[in-house]
């Protein structure tokens, strides 16, 4: 939404929410990302928790909140009928094995019904520090976590997240503008899956 919104009336973010009660449809996160998190919101945030607030009551599947957002901000989300995605990102690098675990511990703290940690890989050894947050998530906090590397470094992260446990992982729509460095094109990255499967 943030990617639209500076651009877009508030009549045309209304519209683009109503859209989301068309049924049936493939699964859609709701996403409002603030400047200071990758984002391009930079608006009152009590107005970007309203945009996607409107979006979860018409029927988003998930809202993706920043891993700052309040607990009670997150119950708040859930009681629409979305679920919850934490999302973290640390797009100057990757930090120490230490710090993304007490990160990872902090998160699943919240209540929130999935996380997703992203980082800017600087070292093939960033990846493999990040990834391999993604069975420690499930079995000793029982939560799903989405989890890759951004940037040139990262790239292979993406489509390797998903078969160390991530429940999905994202892409570039065809002609659209990449969201974050390092993405693959969704075509790209479904050839890339099926072919190692």
């Amino acid at each position: 939404m943030d990617k639209f919104a500076g651009t877009r009336s508030p009549a045309e973010m209304k519209s683009f929410c109503e859209a989301l009660r068309v049924k049936p449809r493939l699964p859609l996160i709701a996403t409002n990302r603030p400047v200071r998190q990758m984002g391009d919101f930079d608006g009152p945030e009590d107005l970007r928790l309203g945009m996607l607030e409107e979006a979860a009551g018409c029927g988003a599947d998930w809202v993706d909140l920043e891993h700052d957002t309040s607990e009670d901000n997150i119950a708040r989300f859930k009681k629409t009928g979305a679920r919850v995605l934490l999302s973290w990102h640390a797009p100057a690098g990757t930090p120490s094995t230490k710090i993304l675990r007490a990160k990872l511990e902090d998160m699943c703290k919240t209540g929130a019904d999935a996380l997703k940690i992203a980082t800017l890989a600087q070292s093939a050894d960033d990846n493999l520090r990040v990834l391999e947050l993604i069975p420690i998530a499930r079995k000793e906090f029982g939560i799903d976590l989405v989890a890759f590397c951004m940037g040139a470094l990262g790239k292979w992260s993406r489509p390797a997240s998903i078969f160390m446990g991530s429940p999905w992982t994202y892409a570039q729509l065809e002609g659209q503008f990449a969201t974050a460095p390092g993405q693959f094109s969704a075509a790209e990255l479904r050839a890339l899956i099926r072919a190692l499967m």
